[in-house]
Formats: C-alpha cells, structure tokens, sequence
C-alpha cells in the first residue's frame, strides 16, 4: 500500500473537544490583566457578549484591534509562558490521540474554525503544534470534507493535513452543526456539552458522546466487530 494511502482519517475538532477552551481563556486574560487591566476588562465584557451569542470570538485578533501588533506579540509570548505550566488538554485528549497513533491504518489532524492566528495560537498554548492541522473560515465541516471526495470515491485531505488518501473519515466536534453534509460512508462523534445532554443528533450517521474517553469505546467497540 502507498504510504499515503490510508483506511481512514480521523479529524478532531479544537475549542471545546481537544482544548478545555475556556481554561485557556482564563490564563490568557490573566496574563492580559496584568499587562493592561483596562484591556483585559473590555476583552472580558466581549467575550461574555460574545459567548451570549454562541458565537466565535478571537481573542487575540480583539487584542490586536486595540493596542498593535507589538503589544500583542509580548502578550502572546507571556501567554506561551504561563500556558506551558497548564495543562490546557480535555480529558481523554491524550488519550483519543494515542489510541488513533496506535492504530495500523489510521491518521489524525485538527481541524479548527476561526481566525487563523488566534486558533494557530491556542494551538500552540495547548502543545498540539506537532499535530497536522487546518483552520477553516466554513462552519459546516461535514460539507467541507465531503468536498475532498474525488472521482476514485476516497477522500483525498489537503497537504497541510498530511496529503493522505483516505478511504473514509471520522469527525469528532462540539457542535452539532459541524456535521452538516457529513457524507454517508464517514462517521461523527458529536462531544456534547452540559447543555446538549439528552439532544440526539440531526446527522443520522453522528452518535452522540458525553467525552473523548467515550468516543475512543465506541470506535473500540466498532473496530473490533
């Protein structure tokens, strides 16, 4: 077989399924308050407006906005600093991505909605940098992926994700909208939060999980039948 051949391709989602998102934040406006509390105030007031809303919101671009590029790479740098003595991973993260690595014919990326330099720098506060990954400006993934589909019916990921051909691909996200267009022959984990429990999934082919440990007994049990 083509060492970029593959059997399949596992996408994993950032914010909220991978990184403990709001853990993040909070490290991040600590460092900004003590650099400038006015600013970390206002960055707080945003994100609350923000979060209302359900809605994307990245911090760094609003840093950026409001005190340069200059300012804001000291911020990030102190916000590195204090991230590496976190540990900014979800539970089971480690463990989902070992259990992909120690399959034979498998490989994993992230992949990631929202500004490309405030997702590239959560990414490397959560130590994922080695990981292959992708951020995208569409929210509905599913349409996304089953837009890599070629005329030979496999899946063929972009370079940034490796450049594999894979035969099939699981998706594994937070928010149920994610899925949309998920073709048939793929499969999607969809990582609940508190406020999902008990919703079942618009996708037919998208089995709900309450965590990543979950998600890894369920492609267990699949695989081993």
């Amino acid at each position: 077989m083509n060492e970029d051949s593959i059997g399949t391709y596992y996408i994993l989602d950032l914010d909220r399924t991978l990184l403990d998102t709001e853990k993040a934040a909070n490290v991040l406006r600590d460092v900004v308050a003590r650099h400038n509390p006015q600013l970390a105030a206002a960055l707080a007031q945003n994100v609350e407006d923000y979060s209302l809303h359900d809605k994307s919101f990245s911090m760094r671009d609003f840093i950026l906005g409001q005190i340069g590029e200059p300012e804001t790479a000291e911020i990030e740098a102190a916000f590195m600093v204090a991230a590496a003595r976190q540990d900014l991973l979800n539970a089971g993260a480690r463990e989902l991505m070992a259990f992909i690595a120690s399959l034979e014919d498998a490989r994993f990326g992230i992949l990631t909605y929202g500004s490309a330099s405030g997702q590239s720098m959560k990414i490397r506060a959560a130590g994922l940098d080695r990981v292959a990954s992708l951020v995208t400006s569409i929210a509905f993934k599913g349409e996304q992926m089953s837009a890599w589909r070629g005329e030979d019916g496999r899946y063929h990921l972009p370079e940034v994700l490796g450049g594999f051909t894979a035969n099939t691909i699981v998706l594994i996200d937070d928010k149920s909208f994610s899925f949309q267009g998920l073709a048939d022959d793929c499969r999607g984990y969809w990582v609940q939060q508190p406020r999902d429990a008990g919703r079942e999934s618009a996708v037919p082919h998208v089995v709900p999980a309450r965590g990543l440990i979950e998600v890894i007994d369920l492609e267990m049990a699949l695989l081993s039948n």
